[in-house]
């Protein structure tokens, strides 16, 4: 009988790419009920692009709050796409809910959603560095390069964080 499985080289955690600045494209994004149960965690799946052979493609996770200081690190990552949040919070595009048939009012409707929006496909400038986490070495987004024109004159209330990474344990 023939053996069936994985390639053993994919159960390998991915190698980050050294520190600096990266063109990230958004792959996908996907809301869920964060562990508080007070909001959700957004989890931006990006891949270097426009980079040396060996970089390009290279996953990066990104993840964000409704939180305040996380709905900051919102408007960076959709400003850094070069959009607008909408007048509400809400990213511009719509989710398509796991459990269509769930109470819209439950607090963890929205767990598992998946984005369909413009923000798909598009690419930010991002600053990575190298964290470690349980043990192993991944890339974090440490600051975005905004895209939106005239930003500083059109939100004057507006200041994108240059540390995104805040505290975390190494």
């Amino acid at each position: 009988m023939p053996k069936m499985g994985v390639n053993p080289e994919q159960t390998k955690a991915p190698k980050p790419v050294p520190g600096g600045w990266y063109d990230l494209r958004l792959k996908g994004l996907v809301a869920k009920f964060s562990k508080s149960g007070k909001g959700y965690n957004y989890e931006a799946y990006l891949n270097v692009v426009n980079n040396k052979a060996e970089y390009n493609d290279s996953f990066c996770l990104f993840r964000m709050n409704n939180g305040f200081k996380q709905a900051m690190m919102s408007n960076d990552f959709v400003h850094g796409l070069g959009f607008e949040l909408e007048t509400d919070g809400s990213f511009p595009g719509d989710w398509t809910v796991k459990d269509a048939a769930k109470d819209p009012n439950a607090p963890d409707f929205y767990d598992g959603a998946q984005y369909s929006g413009p923000l798909l496909g598009k690419v930010m400038s991002a600053e990575l560095i190298t964290t470690v986490y349980d043990g192993i070495e991944r890339n974090d987004v440490k600051q975005i390069r905004c895209k939106v024109a005239d930003c500083a004159t059109r939100f004057p209330d507006i200041r994108h964080l240059t540390d995104l990474i805040g505290k975390k344990d190494k």
